[in-house]
């Protein structure tokens, strides 16, 4: 009997070192070689059972198609879905796996629902309508329904045509009607390109949205009950960072609201009316970020600091075994050498990369 145990034992041990730990880095390039046609590559980088295997090339695309924007992934927020498909925050989709586009639209991507990429489109002729693409047939299709709502809320626009911002509100079977005279200052001096105002629904009657107050420094959180006409500013953020202004809200992994100005980073409870500025963004799988450089930031998992680096909160992924960062690099340097930085929670240790071109990192993919 201890004979049989003691080869079940023996068995297990041999069967746990062999098992396969695989995951890869998706990175996006941008080949210095072809300017003109703005080359894209998707590169993996390789990890197995917690050792760099190498990187190999997915996709290659153009950015650009006869002097024009075409599927410029390199200059937009980008998400894994199903561990197959990278999608665009304006519209295109990579099926990884299959290694193609599926889709190469401009819209503003919505939701992911099953096998469903929702968007949102304002077209200037046709107006606003939603739009779907079908994972699983491969097909692109408007959504024909008027009452079809993706999300809690109403349509909100912001007329930046002109200093200070207009805010208009479409009710479900309604006309477009004006809700604020002065809904911010001006932010960009770009007449063609407008950055995009986020929106955060709370419920179905009432939102919060960054109203800026001095150019492109200084704004408040505004929140809005639509049907009453009540606003009510729940705080200040502020920022002299010298970088493109960009704002975002993210639910917190504490379910609470997370909003991001330039370099800075807040917390916001919406039900309390309370807004406090973050000091450390959590990730998931336990570890979190300074949100401060000074000049490199620290990196944490469960709570305890596991190294340093200068790199941009926006260029950090992690896995369930894994967290990286792309070190920013020199600023003016017209070197392509970029690298990584690497570290494995079964390690306890930082692996460095050395790699070329990387434009920035999306996260980890079980390929």
């Amino acid at each position: 009997m201890k004979f049989v145990c003691l080869l079940v034992i023996i068995a297990s041990l041999n069967g746990f070192s062999q098992t396969k730990i695989s995951e890869s880095l998706i990175a996006i390039h941008t080949n210095k070689k072809n300017p003109e046609n703005n080359l894209i590559e998707i590169y993996a980088y390789n990890f197995i059972n917690h050792v760099y295997s190498g990187k190999n090339l997915l996709i290659s695309i153009n950015g650009k198609k006869n002097g024009k924007d075409y599927l410029r992934i390199d200059q937009s927020k980008n998400i894994f879905y199903q561990q197959r498909y990278l999608i665009s925050e304006n519209g295109p989709i990579i099926d990884l796996k299959e290694k193609k586009v599926l889709y190469d639209g401009f819209a503003k991507l919505v939701k992911c629902s099953q096998d469903s990429v929702i968007f949102f489109i304002n077209d200037l002729f046709s107006g606003p309508y939603y739009s779907y693409y079908n994972l699983k047939t491969n097909k692109y299709s408007d959504i024909t329904s008027k009452s079809y709502k993706p999300e809690t809320g109403e349509l909100v626009e912001f007329d930046q045509q002109k200093s200070p911002y207009k805010l208009y509100i479409t009710p479900e079977g309604k006309e477009k009607q004006l809700l604020l005279e002065d809904a911010g200052k001006l932010i960009s001096n770009n007449t063609i390109k407008k950055i995009e105002i986020p929106i955060y629904w709370i419920d179905k009657e009432t939102f919060i949205f960054p109203q800026m107050k001095i150019s492109d420094m200084e704004g408040q959180i505004t929140k809005f009950h639509w049907p009453s006409k009540t606003i009510k500013s729940i705080g200040t953020f502020n920022s002299v960072a010298k970088m493109d202004v960009g704002f975002s809200f993210t639910k917190s992994i504490n379910n609470f609201v997370e909003f991001n100005f330039k370099d800075k980073y807040y917390l916001i409870n919406p039900d309390k009316e309370s807004m406090l500025m973050l000091f450390y963004k959590d990730f998931e799988n336990s570890f979190s970020v300074a949100t401060e450089s000074k000049p490199i930031r620290a990196v944490f998992y469960k709570g305890v600091e596991i190294g340093k680096g200068d790199f941009n909160i926006k260029n950090f992924a992690v896995s369930e075994n894994y967290a990286a960062y792309l070190l920013n690099s020199n600023f003016g340097s017209t070197d392509n050498k970029c690298q990584l930085s690497v570290y494995s929670v079964f390690k306890n240790k930082w692996e460095v990369v050395n790699t070329e071109n990387i434009n920035s990192i999306v996260g980890w993919i079980k390929l």
